[in-house]
Order: C-alpha cells, then sequence, then structure tokens
C-alpha cells in the first residue's frame, strides 16, 4: 500500500515536471515566434508599399541628355 502511494506520487511528479519544464516552455516560445513571423510580415507589407511608392516614374520636365559618354581608362600593359 505504501509502496504504491510512493509510486504513484513519483509518477506525478514526473508528469507534472515534464509539462511544466518542456510543454509550457515550448508551447510559449511558440506563441512568441508567431507573433514576430505576423510582426515581421505586416512590417514587410509596409516596406514593399514604400519600395513601389519610390519606384513609381515621376515626371521630370527636363529632358535628359541621350549623348552620355562612359568614363574611359586607358590600359597599359605591364611587362615583367
Amino acid at each position: 500500500m505504501l509502496a504504491e502511494v510512493f509510486f504513484y506520487g513519483i509518477v506525478i511528479y514526473l508528469i507534472y515536471k515534464i509539462v511544466f519544464d518542456f510543454f509550457v516552455p515550448v508551447s510559449q516560445a511558440s506563441k512568441q515566434m508567431r507573433e514576430q513571423f505576423k510582426n515581421m510580415n505586416g512590417h514587410g507589407q509596409q516596406q514593399a508599399n514604400n519600395y513601389q511608392q519610390q519606384t513609381q516614374p515621376q515626371n521630370n520636365p527636363q529632358p535628359k541628355s541621350k549623348n552620355v559618354v562612359g568614363d574611359y581608362i586607358d590600359f597599359e600593359e605591364v611587362k615583367k
């Protein structure tokens, strides 16, 4: 009788430790990660909207010059 109560006490204690040392922290961490992903997703959509607004063509009254000459670097061969 006493051994049976002791055995059930140990089993109940082990179940308690497993639940509160493993499952509760895992559930809290997963909840926190879901909230962070939700915040990141909302923040990403805001950045995408800002990017689209910035990349829309703007009307410039001055036409660009078509005769654009790039920089030219003279090449010199080095002999040893």
